[in-house]
């Protein structure tokens, strides 16, 4: 049995791009604290908490964002939603080969049952792996971590039910069919089971011998696009579907060799990805964005089944989009995809808090939980108060043509489009 040995994360290069810009300075204006105290000041910074100010005279001092009245605390949160973001991409994300190691948990031939681990990762293959395989592999899991982990979209992976993030490496597509893959598709993550599931012929394996090996055509991108889905689990009922999935081809189509992805060659990744169109069915013409951006992950999935042409474009354009908002749109340093994610991660956690808050609740005497996890409380009991996106579909549809529109940034969608077609034309590729 192998050890488990320490990983070496990497983090090479300074930068792809790193914006360390100062907040915009307006001019000063009038404030008023809570107990109606009034003074002129400009904002200096706001960090979320304290908020610095210069009065006019050039003094600076900080003062506490609970010390200011209503409309000015709303005034200083809008505020900060217009001042730059300092984005950060690496250059290389990945582990150290020399160094990783992976441990055998077991190895049962007659069961078809062989069970892998890394640091954050359990996975069950149906056949046994040379080491080779076995190394690159893993390293790979491990390495889609750390990218999910630098990326500048804030998710901080963590398993949906603590331990290891769970994966099962399936022989035949007939076996991953019959656990819930749908057809059409090369790999799946089911949220509801929060295992990742993948057969071996999207991997491109063999047998040698008694083992799998990598054969010819041995490919990781969906390994790595289903994974990302797994990273992103506690983020994908807030998102679009093409958000999900343009995400997930974007990580799956960043150059990855030896557990390391080379952030700084996305151009590359992407005309390999258009090459590859080229040499099937020729590239697609891009998904219109008025139907694109409501598809729902149940619509995605039938049309996945029914109509591969069509669903190749839906891939196709979402992984446009999320190129285009990471490295086109602006000043091309991603700001408004960063600003995006961060905005859906406040509803996110507040969600997550109000979960938390529940757990508490159900502790309490006075609350009855039954064994299917459904509870009951005394009419005197205060239960907390649900965040409004988790009230009904419609409000969760509401939600994201609201944070849409911090993509969109007060283009239509024709005028989006315009922009996309023309971004990409100056990089020698029309649509």
């Amino acid at each position: 049995m192998i050890k488990r040995l320490g990983l070496v994360v990497l983090l090479i290069g300074l930068c792809l791009s790193a914006r360390a810009e100062l907040a915009v300075v307006e001019p000063p204006r009038d404030w008023k604290t809570v107990g109606g105290e009034g003074f002129q000041a400009a904002v200096v910074s706001f960090d979320g908490t304290t908020v610095l100010f210069r009065a006019p005279d050039g003094r600076r001092s900080p003062l506490p964002l609970d010390r200011l009245s209503a409309e000015d605390r709303e005034y200083l949160l809008a505020w900060q939603k217009k001042q730059p973001i300092k984005v950060v991409m690496p250059d290389v994300v990945g582990v150290d080969s020399a160094t990783f190691k992976t441990e055998v948990v077991s190895e049962d031939e007659r069961n078809e049952k062989f069970v892998y681990r890394t640091p954050h990762f359990e996975f069950e293959s149906q056949g046994k792996f040379t080491q080779s395989l076995l190394r690159e592999v893993s390293r790979n899991f491990e390495a889609t971590y750390e990218l999910l982990k630098a990326l500048p979209w804030g998710i901080e992976p963590k398993p949906a039910e603590g331990g290891f993030f769970r994966a099962r490496l399936l022989r035949t597509r007939t076996v991953y069919e019959a656990e819930g893959g749908p057809k059409n598709s090369g790999g799946v993550y089911m949220g509801s089971e929060k295992i990742f599931r993948i057969p071996f012929e999207s991997l491109g394996l063999k047998m040698v011998g008694k083992s799998y090996a990598k054969d010819d055509d041995f490919d990781t991108s969906t390994l790595v696009h289903e994974l990302t889905h797994q990273m992103m689990h506690f983020w994908l009922r807030y998102l679009p579907q093409w958000v999900v999935e343009g995400t997930a081809e974007y990580t799956g189509n960043l150059p990855l060799k030896t557990g390391r992805f080379r952030l700084s060659a996305a151009k590359t990744g992407l005309k390999d990805y258009l090459d590859h169109l080229k040499e099937g069915r020729g590239v697609p013409a891009p998904y219109p964005l008025d139907e694109l951006f409501p598809i729902t992950n149940e619509k995605w999935n039938q049309i996945l089944e029914q109509d591969p042409l069509i669903s190749r474009r839906l891939y196709f354009t979402s992984y446009l989009l999320v190129y285009f908002f990471m490295h086109l749109d602006g000043e091309g340093d991603g700001q408004l995809f960063v600003r995006y994610f961060r905005e859906v991660n406040v509803t996110r956690k507040e969600v997550e808090a109000y979960y938390a808050t529940v757990d508490e609740f159900k502790k309490q005497p006075g609350v009855e939980v039954a064994a299917d996890g459904s509870y009951r409380w005394s009419g005197d009991m205060q239960h907390p108060e649900k965040p409004a996106v988790l009230s009904s579909e419609t409000a969760l549809d509401e939600f994201q043509k609201k944070t849409l529109q911090i993509l969109l940034n007060g283009r239509s969608k024709a005028e989006l489009m315009k922009e996309i077609r023309s971004a990409y034309t100056k990089l020698g590729i029309r649509l």
